[in-house]
């Protein structure tokens, strides 16, 4: 079920009445109609997968208890690699098993052996990835203690599948999202109309931008070979915003629909195209993915290298820059691969990793050589210049990974440099333009907020209802109502 669907429209209010006027009094069966809630909600797009959803989950379940069972020793141990070996086997299988089986019937064919096509091809469950992530959250937090395991079952069945997160997240940690479950939820009237806002502002940045940008976007770059120069810089544009407003306008749905029943999520996107360095935009961009990977894997592999490199340089590198860099190259390239399986996404990660790894070797000395010619920091024309670049890197990334491959992805970018860039684009849809250019000021004047719609400080009630109307009307008047589904859904 999506969230911009006509059945998502009756499906909220009736489990909202029902859980704020017909079940409030009882946590537990509150609890039990997020939960029957939620697996309707999922089962919606394709009920025989609900079954894959219910078993990864029971299955968390118990190990989470056998994991908490066995404080101490190898058992703990061995029931989280189980844990682990699970998940991810589940996760690699429906993710990965038509990429490999294909590339590797291609990689035979180069040296000179033809095998036949596979005729199986797996379906990739939609939101695998994020409730696969959350179901590691669990079991790992159980492991290193910071996370006790809920005996439970039908408050850790919710953890693990809570409608609002399911299918593109945020992956809000079961550590912080369980304590919520568990605890009397009471109507907060502010809560509820802030979520509502959230909701409004997510579903204009799908249904206004994102939805119209895509047509444009999808038609650039299925066609790019016949447009000029000018045109694909116009498409690299489109799809940088597509994806923005397309994944924040999703989150911010996500986020508002919890308000709606007492529930708090993590801010996904904090405004990332204002960034002015790529450390800064991925501390702005997806944040609960790259939180995860921060927590899960960057920090445990620079740990456990640190603990190994005794000297001050390996290989005349400085061991802290080594350290990042290793565990960095090893991050960015399994996110690239989370994203999916194809080498568009592995190279974007790697694109990513190595700026950083750039950023990160480069900080300290731009620092010294900032202040030994008297410049701040803070400059308006040094902060104006490095957020260009970095807007410029991410958004030529951000064709490489719209591109169907590689070598697309760099015929498009060989393409753009060409005399015709310096002519008039093909494509230059004004009114989308000035609806765009107008989101994108609402976002940088609510920069300071969690979301553009938070304007609880207009007192004046005709200014504040006049936003609404206007709002509400530009939805309806420019909105793709085509139930087309988030980009993010194919990961």
């Amino acid at each position: 079920m999506l969230f911009n669907s006509i059945g998502f429209a009756i499906f909220l209010p009736i489990v909202f009445i029902l859980y704020w006027f017909v079940v409030n009094k009882n946590l537990k069966l509150q609890n039990i109609l997020l939960l029957l809630a939620s697996y309707f909600f999922y089962g919606w797009w394709d009920w025989r997968f609900l079954f894959l959803l219910i078993l990864i989950s029971f299955l968390n379940y118990f190990i989470g208890n056998r994991i908490d069972k066995n404080e101490i020793g190898k058992k703990k141990k061995i029931w989280l690699i189980a844990g682990l070996i699970i998940n991810i086997g589940i996760l690699g299988v429906f993710k990965y098993y038509n990429f490999f089986v294909d590339s590797f019937i291609n990689l035979m064919a180069f040296v000179g052996y033809d095998l036949p096509k596979s005729s199986t091809k797996i379906i990739l469950p939609l939101g695998i990835s994020f409730y696969v992530f959350l179901s590691l959250s669990y079991i790992i937090d159980i492991y290193k203690q910071n996370l006790k395991a809920n005996g439970n079952i039908l408050e850790v069945l919710l953890t693990l599948s809570f409608f609002p997160i399911i299918l593109a997240g945020p992956i809000q940690r079961p550590s912080s999202l369980l304590p919520q479950i568990i605890k009397t939820r009471d109507f907060n009237y502010n809560q509820v109309i802030d979520g509502l806002r959230q909701i409004s502002w997510g579903l204009f940045a799908k249904v206004v931008i994102a939805d119209n940008l895509a047509i444009r976007v999808d038609n650039i770059f299925l066609n790019f070979s016949e447009y000029s120069g000018s045109t694909l810089v116009i498409g690299a544009v489109f799809y940088t915003i597509q994806i923005y407003a397309d994944f924040s306008g999703y989150s911010n749905m996500a986020i508002g629909i919890a308000k709606l029943f007492g529930f708090n999520l993590m801010q996904n996107f904090a405004y990332p195209y204002f960034a002015r360095d790529i450390s800064e935009f991925w501390k702005r961009w997806h944040i609960s993915l790259v939180t995860w990977f921060r927590d899960y894997l960057f920090l445990p592999i620079s740990f456990a290298l640190s603990w190994k490199i005794k000297s001050d340089k390996v290989l005349l590198i400085k061991s802290d820059l080594f350290i990042y860099i290793v565990a960095s190259t090893v991050v960015w390239f399994l996110t690239g691969l989370w994203h999916g399986a194809n080498y568009t996404f592995v190279l974007w990660g790697i694109i990513h990793g190595f700026f950083l790894i750039i950023y990160q070797w480069q900080r300290n000395p731009r620092k010294m050589i900032l202040k030994k010619m008297g410049i701040n920091n803070k400059n308006y024309l040094i902060v104006f210049v490095e957020t260009m670049i970095t807007l410029f890197i991410v958004m030529i990334s951000w064709v490489i990974f719209r591109a169907e491959s590689v070598n697309q992805a760099f015929t498009y970018i060989s393409n753009i440099i060409s005399p015709s860039l310096f002519s008039f684009p093909q494509e230059f849809p004004v009114k989308l333009i000035i609806i765009t250019i107008l989101f994108i000021l609402a976002e940088w004047f609510q920069r300071a907020k969690l979301h553009a719609m938070q304007i609880e400080n207009i007192k004046n009630k005709i200014i504040r209802w006049g936003i609404y109307f206007v709002l509400v009307l530009t939805i309806f008047s420019f909105g793709e109502f085509n139930q087309s589904s988030f980009i993010y859904f194919q990961f």
